[in-house]
């Protein structure tokens, strides 16, 4: 008998074991089962307020021009397909101006572009851009001629060039003219002359 009874004491202390392994294990398998839920609400609510941007009103201070304002003022020419650009200096009763009331005054112009450093003006104009010139002979010297709307030659300068010590290809393409597009473009012809 004492032997059975050994063997219930053990069977029994092995079940409380067991028994207690086993609450141990499922309350720590609980713990991290509630240990997740608890990391993903965590990971949830940052994401939430990762996308939910809080918009906090400020001052903004609107843009203006300044002294060392350039004025930019391009013009494309719809016949030829050219664009001219020009640039000034800001009028002294222009500073500290807004683009809205820059673009009250220059009702003809669109703004492009407006920074406190430069204001970029555009307009589109028919015809041709006044960048097209004629290099003919006239009377024994080179002069200069501009190309209207029409396609007409206006003398716009006569200079001291002598076509007569000239080369005579030099000589018969002057006397037909050579046409040139842009004021490098005619200053570099006519330095090939002098």
């Amino acid at each position: 008998m004492r032997k059975g009874y050994i063997i219930a004491i053990i069977a029994i202390i092995t079940i409380a074991i067991g028994v207690i392994i086993g609450f141990v294990l499922g309350g720590r398998n609980e713990t991290s089962n509630l240990q997740l839920e608890s990391d993903t609400q965590l990971a949830e609510q940052a994401e939430n307020k990762t996308n939910r941007i809080e918009t906090i009103p400020t001052m903004t201070i609107e843009v203006q021009t300044t002294p060392n304002t350039l004025y930019v003022f391009q013009t494309y020419y719809k016949q030829c397909k050219h664009t001219t650009e020009e640039t000034v200096t800001l009028p002294q009763e222009e500073i500290n101006k807004t683009e809205e009331v820059l673009q009250e005054k220059y009702r003809d112009w669109a703004i492009k572009e407006f920074t406190p450093s430069k204001v970029i003006f555009e307009q589109e104009q028919e015809g041709i851009c006044e960048e097209h010139y004629l290099i003919k002979d006239d009377n024994g010297y080179v002069a200069i001629y501009t190309i209207d709307i029409l396609g007409q030659a206006i003398l716009k300068e006569k200079t001291e060039i002598v076509t007569d010590y000239l080369p005579e290809a030099d000589k018969k393409l002057l006397k037909e003219g050579i046409q040139v597009i842009g004021k490098e473009k005619l200053n570099a012809t006519l330095e090939d002359y002098e």
